[in-house]
């Protein structure tokens, strides 16, 4: 049986038709990535009622934290700054609680970009609100946004070669970049195991679960093009989701 991997979702607006009902779905190049490693995706949709959430979760054998828009800051104890914008603390809710239920079920997780931060904040870590605004002589984290192009590769990552990242892709490896906030305090029981060069956490994982690991970057976008070394991450992630 291939894994059935659920991907969580965000709230799409119809900009030509702002009045038109919410839409949830993410870009085709997460489904693609999972797909292309052997898993069946499937988006989760935004669902107010927690035992059609549960069903769904216990229907799947591993979870997708996708990337897109900022954590609310109270859900880290912290007040709002300027820089944090589109915010959606229904959608915060709703991945708090699919992660505690794959915490306490040790369902393989894989966190991309906003998914690693949400991953962070579940077991108590915080964010910088801002890169730019906190971290000194901090890089442009979000120039590939810049460029309009997810395939822009923008930094080298410096990968701990003890992690299971470096165990699953080796080290040194090249990535873009799209996004504003970073990981500050890591969360219980989280490591970090990737760095920008200018030290900015790329990379967390759980060591004493299954598979838990969290990338700030976009791999999704680059692991059938000009990075296809990610496919490997998205691979043992699939891999691992057969055995739940």
């Amino acid at each position: 049986m291939l894994p059935l991997i659920a991907i969580t979702s965000g709230e799409i607006t119809d900009h030509d038709f702002p009045w038109a009902p919410v839409a949830y779905g993410k870009a085709h190049t997460y489904t693609d990535a999972i797909a292309h490693a052997g898993g069946v995706p499937v988006l989760v949709p935004l669902i107010d009622d927690i035992k059609l959430l549960r069903r769904l979760y216990d229907a799947c054998d591993g979870i997708m934290f996708s990337g897109g828009n900022d954590l609310d800051p109270s859900s880290y104890g912290a007040l709002v700054s300027p820089e944090t914008k589109d915010t959606s603390p229904r959608r915060d809710k709703q991945e708090l609680q699919l992660f505690k239920w794959a915490l306490e079920d040790n369902k393989p997780v894989l966190g991309i970009c906003r998914g690693m931060q949400l991953m962070n904040v579940a077991v108590g870590g915080s964010l910088h609100q801002d890169i730019n605004a906190s971290v000194p002589d901090a890089h442009n984290h979000a120039a590939s946004a810049d460029r309009e192009d997810f395939s822009h590769l923008v930094h080298t990552l410096n990968i701990d070669a003890e992690s299971d990242l470096a165990k699953i892709m080796g080290n040194n490896i090249q990535t873009n970049g799209l996004h504003h906030q970073a990981v500050d305090v890591l969360g219980e029981g989280f490591v970090a195991t990737a760095y920008a060069e200018d030290g900015v956490i790329e990379a967390i994982e759980m060591p004493a679960k299954q598979f838990m690991i969290g990338v700030q970057s976009h791999p999704e976008a680059l692991e059938s093009g000009v990075q296809p070394i990610w496919a490997k991450l998205f691979k043992a992630f699939v891999d691992s989701s057969k055995g739940t």
